[in-house]
């Protein structure tokens, strides 16, 4: 519960200088905390059709699917021209929910037919129309890139102190989810046991009694499906994928393809 009341404070100061609604979300694009509760009048208007929210949430949901892929801030503007923003939260560096603002516009006289096109539809009286355009925040994009920043130092700072937590899930669960989000990345024991303040023996005995495997083994599987995956889906070359999918060598990946799959890389791709 205090944890819970310290983010809505969080959010709540946000708020107070910026403006901006902010909300925190978790993996699977819930929204668990926001300030202020309420949408904004336009977007609760646009919300009301369930043609037009289907269309923001899509949108939403592709920015988010954006961050858990780079890790990095997407700022980016909505389907009716309102600028937002997406931040990643983590969790003893495992993807544990995302940080957004938006709901105002950085040019209203540029993207008022975009903005006003979907009101019409709903709403349909001019005068209605009107006062809701004139009550969307208009922010200069120089402020609104502060803000991005602000945001930017809210979403390490309840990263760095593990503010936003994961519930009950055991230390080999969250390495686990930390192999299959960074398999491309180098990962040993060493960088295993800083990230997740443990020591190496705990960590390895652990995660052999959970997955009745080795934590380097996992790794390898990982890999190697996901460079199963690519071979079907894509031109990229063997070197290509080798390397993306976390190997430094060539050989020794077509190696263990072909000791796990029965096959080489280029076969298994041809059958």
């Amino acid at each position: 519960m205090g944890a819970s009341l310290e983010i809505n404070d969080i959010l709540r100061e946000f708020h107070k200088i910026s403006g901006l609604r902010i909300s925190i979300h978790d993996t699977e694009f819930n929204e668990i905390f926001a300030y202020p509760k309420g949408l904004s009048p336009y977007c609760a208007i646009i919300q009301s059709n369930s043609a037009r929210k289907k269309e923001c949430l899509k949108n939403d949901r592709a920015a988010f699917e954006k961050v858990k892929t780079t890790g990095k801030i997407e700022v980016y503007r909505c389907a009716h021209g309102l600028f937002e923003a997406v931040a990643p939260i983590y969790h003893y560096g495992i993807i544990s929910g995302f940080l957004m603002m938006g709901q105002v516009c950085d040019d209203k006289i540029k993207y008022a037919e975009t903005i006003n096109a979907p009101l019409k539809s709903i709403v349909g009286n001019t005068k209605q129309i009107n006062q809701i355009f004139l009550g969307i925040r208009d922010v200069p994009t120089e402020l609104l890139n502060s803000y991005v920043l602000i945001m930017q130092v809210i979403a390490e700072y309840v990263t760095g102190t593990n503010r936003l937590f994961l519930g009950n899930e055991s230390i080999p669960r969250l390495v686990m989810k930390y192999l299959k989000q960074n398999y491309s990345s180098k990962i040993t024991l060493k960088v295993l046991a800083e990230r997740f303040s443990c020591c190496e023996s705990m960590l390895v005995k652990s995660f052999k009694k959970e997955y009745g495997t080795t934590i380097m083994n996992a790794l390898m599987d990982i890999r190697l499906e996901k460079s199963a995956e690519i071979l079907k889906n894509s031109r990229l070359s063997i070197k290509e994928i080798s390397s993306l999918c976390g190997f430094s060598e060539q050989n020794y990946f077509s190696k263990a393809f072909s000791k796990k799959f029965g096959c080489s890389p280029s076969e298994y791709r041809k059958s």
